[in-house]
């Protein structure tokens, strides 16, 4: 769509690097010029470039005889690149990209750009060193005509500045940017709004200048707020939520808040739900981006609603979501415009500051609850780019913000223009932002969305100045920030520095968290992709009860390589539940003494971590199915010579239970994804960042997780819809109030358990290794069957892994001592505990079928 050849490179001040058209070839007879094509194409330029060096088609040429302020004046001008002959014949040209020159030479020290009031003055500042001017419009409301326009003043780092009167706070501006466009190849006046936007019209389309300390954009106490009590870091756990999906269909929450910050703040059945589980021992309520985005419409009147009323036709309620979904409310919100402001198609009011008070509100009653709040950022790419309308940052510094191929095309690996956190201003944009985002909203973590696009040095910049924020001084304790995100090796920015992209196998001692995919895969089976949505793992029925699935795609057909690959997922699944410690030494199922570096999975190291925190432990997250969903497709659905032929609903609930139990009982940081305590379903919809708020709803009240009840939008799944539609059907599928709030009250005692004990919370090699041991593999191993044993002083614990579908006996020196089911997690919690048996004398245990087993037992004295 953007068609543009930027193929010259000024790296620094001495250096231009360009590749020649397809075709031309150095030789002594080419000269190089740099010009200024806003007047006739002239062959002799605006000055020549001598060669520094060539390779094949690429050529180095100096600047050196370029000073600073010539550099600053030539930025500013229409220039290419000229390539001409002896005979001053042009041969080639080309936009440049500047962003090694401008990184070395402009980039700009200060912290206070965008548009900021005190009680006495305003100021604005905008950095843009290509610009030849910059003038700011000023609306007394967001949809008035101008009011005042004023001319910027360029500072030596490009950047430009307006001085104002206090009276100007709450006013709405536009910058005018007049600059070189090479998108069209022309001068440009651009209106665009502030990347550094504190608040912002609907839709983002005009920035407010606003006093973030002002009481109008507070609520009432936000002052005073108290964070929730939390030890350590190695206490948390993690929830993640859409803010949607908290309440836009929940009938308990006021319809003016449904769907809002300020459901939050009312009591509702969700917000009950919350509380019960920070009551339980949850720790952080994990929010998918809410800073703004473009793929929602932020005129609410103008939303139009689906038609999502029950039809005997399943393919119904998706094909009325499939027509208005790119005009819907809903979307995940993965598509950044502005970094630094609220979200306004969440808010009661998006217009202006009351977004930001709402979601400062939002905030103070998460934490009221008794929860902190972890803020899902997306720095690796923008909802548009160039000349398009979300577009802002090309608009004010062309090429400058995002990664372009040595053409001058900007790599879009991310989904949408990947931007280059490896420019400095980009960089600092990123830093500055969740700087903003925790000392004026006073949030707790943030998850950083591929985390992968941006290099090792970066990411460990924005821990060391969230970690070094205080009370004190900055209203926010960083040294209980959490840090994590997605490390998935892929992506432009590692296909080009795979040694300095922050993947896991690049993170060991950052201190960073990252997604532990391992476990969730060898716990559930197959990836989240939904070409292996059949195929079976450790909790969902792997040699024990073979689906027979033709569907499946990387499980063996005979018993005896099942075997081998439960008991290689259960390798795998101890290194997650000992931390996923890159150098911890344990023993495989064939005895051998490994590391969990040298343990292999899909051909990848298992562990990559220096110490528990760095890795976030989970089977479930928003992408991919949810775990009901991933279950449903795995679990037997008329298998023959299988009794009966399909798995019941009570035989998936204890596989969702034992998945739960996986993450909430290991070393590392749990993370859920909500509604799995309520066996939620999405239907079969591998993907619903925008399915609308029918597919992603959850009942509070555990009446229902609306399994059944819709084939999965076409638009994602329609390939998959011979698989769903039968299983959709089959009543006997559905799941029950009493089993939903059976595996709430699990999860709440599994969060129960976890809190109660410091062995849930080791952290470092050595105390993991003093104290954590699996001791299935003390005499023979067993498929399916992991047994883990914790002490110290004050307690020891075992703890069984049942994968099988029937019950077994395990024997241990060990159980010869006392035992007794955890007073926390008994038969009353789950009836099947009612049958295990203890048998001292004879050292042994017999496990139920599908189940976690936790025994308690004296504390050990240590030497």
């Amino acid at each position: 769509m953007h068609a543009i050849s930027a193929r010259a490179h000024w790296v620094d001040s001495n250096v231009i690097h360009v590749k020649l058209a397809p075709g031309l070839f150095v030789n002594a007879n080419l000269k190089y010029s740099l010009m200024d094509i806003s007047k006739t194409l002239q062959p002799s330029g605006v000055t020549s470039l001598p060669v520094i060096s060539s390779n094949g088609n690429w050529v180095s040429l100096s600047t050196a005889n370029l000073n600073a302020n010539e550099i600053a004046y030539l930025i500013t001008r229409p220039l290419n690149l000229v390539v001409s002959d002896a005979q001053q014949n042009i041969l080639d040209h080309t936009a440049i990209q500047y962003a090694g020159v401008l990184d070395q030479l402009f980039y700009y020290e200060g912290t206070d750009l965008g548009g900021h009031c005190n009680p006495s003055s305003c100021q604005i500042k905008l950095w843009a060193p290509t610009a030849q001017s910059v003038r700011v419009h000023f609306f007394t409301d967001s949809t008035s005509p101008v009011s005042q326009t004023f001319h910027c003043q360029r500072d030596s780092s490009g950047v430009w500045s307006l001085d104002l009167q206090s009276g100007f706070k709450n006013y709405y501006y536009l910058y005018e940017v007049q600059v070189y466009q090479p998108y069209t190849n022309r001068i440009e006046h651009h209106l665009v709004t502030d990347p550094y936007s504190l608040s912002l019209s609907l839709n983002g389309e005009r920035s407010q200048l606003i006093d973030l300390n002002s009481a109008e954009t507070k609520p009432s106490g936000w002052d005073y707020l108290q964070k929730p009590y939390l030890d350590s870091t190695k206490d948390s756990v993690i929830y993640e939520l859409h803010l949607r999906d908290f309440s836009a269909q929940d009938p308990s929450t006021p319809a003016y808040a449904q769907g809002t910050y300020l459901a939050f703040a009312q009591q509702s059945q969700g917000t009950q739900h919350l509380k019960e589980l920070a009551e339980a021992g949850l720790t952080h309520l994990h929010i998918l981006p809410f800073n703004d985005f473009g793929s929602v419409n932020e005129v609410k009147s103008q939303w139009p609603i689906a038609d999502t009323s029950p039809s005997s036709d399943l393919s119904r309620p998706q094909d009325q979501i499939g027509q208005v979904r790119a005009q819907d409310s809903y979307n995940w919100g993965y598509d950044p415009v502005h970094y630094f402001t609220p979200e306004g198609s969440y808010a009661v009011n998006g217009d202006g500051y009351e977004r930001v008070r709402e979601a400062r509100q939002m905030i103070q009653s998460v934490n009221q609850m008794g929860l902190r709040v972890i803020q899902d950022v997306v720095f690796n790419h923008t909802y548009q780019n160039a000349l398009e309308p979300y577009s802002v940052f090309d608009k004010i510094v062309p090429l400058y913000y995002y990664r372009l191929t040595e053409e001058g095309f900007t790599h879009t690996s991310s989904c949408c223009a990947d931007t280059a956190s490896e420019h400095r201003m980009m960089e600092k944009l990123m830093l500055e932002s969740v700087l903003s985002w925790a000392k004026n909203y006073k949030l707790d973590g943030f998850r950083f969305d591929l985390m992968s696009f941006h290099s090792r040095s970066t990411v460990l910049k924005i821990r060391d100045e969230l970690r070094a924020l205080t009370l004190s001084e900055d209203g926010v304790d960083g040294s209980k920030m959490l840090i994590y995100g997605e490390g998935w090796t892929f992506g432009s920015f590692y296909d080009s520095h795979p040694d300095e992209a922050m993947t896991h196998e690049n993170s060991f001692g950052s201190g960073i968290g990252f997604f532990n995919d391992r476990l969730r895969d060898a716990a559930r089976g197959g990836t989240t992709n939904s070409s292996e949505k059949s195929d079976q793992g450790f909790a969902t029925g792997l040699f024990f009860d073979f689906n027979q699935e033709p569907a499946n795609r990387n499980t063996p057909v005979d018993l005896p390589s099942q075997r081998s690959k439960l008991l290689h997922l259960g390798d795998v699944i101890k290194v997650g539940l000992a931390g996923n410690l890159r150098d911890l030494t344990f023993r495989d199922h064939l005895g051998n003494a490994i590391t969990g570096y040298s343990l292999r999975f899909r051909g990848q190291p298992v562990a990559y971590g220096a110490v528990a925190e760095e890795s976030i432990n989970y089977v479930s997250a928003h992408d991919g199915y949810p775990l009901w969903d991933a279950i449903q497709a795995k679990a037997p659905f008329f298998t023959w010579g299988r009794s009966p032929q399909t798995a019941t609903s009570e035989d998936r609930q204890r596989m969702q239970q034992l998945l739960l139990a996986l993450p909430l009982l290991g070393q590392s940081i749990p993370f859920i994804e909500s509604g799995s305590e309520l066996l939620r379903s999405k239907n079969g919809d591998q993907d619903s960042y925008n399915s609308g708020d029918f597919f992603n709803r959850i009942d509070w009240t555990g009446a229902d997780n609306f399994w059944g009840e819709a084939l999965p939008p076409a638009w994602k799944n329609q390939a998959d819809w011979s698989f769903w539609e039968p299983r959709l059907r089959t009543q006997d599928l559905r799941a029950s109030s009493q089993l939903i709030l059976q595996t709430k009250e699990y999860f709440k005692a599994l969060l129960r358990v976890r809190q109660s004990s410091a062995l849930f919370k080791l952290n470092t090699p050595a105390e993991i290794a003093n104290h954590l041991r699996f001791i299935d593999n003390d005499t023979k191993a067993e498929p399916g069957l992991i047994a883990l044993y914790l002490d110290n002083t004050q307690e020891s614990l075992l703890v069984f892994f049942n994968a099988s579908r029937e019950g077994r006996i395990f024997h241990h020196d060990l159980l010869k001592r006392s035992w007794q089911l955890h007073p926390l997690f008994d038969a009353q919690i789950d009836p099947a505990l009612a049958e295990v048996q203890i048998n001292s004398s004879m050292g042994g245990i017999w496990i139920p079928g599908r189940s976690t087993v936790i025994l308690k037992g004296a504390g050990v004295k240590k030497r």
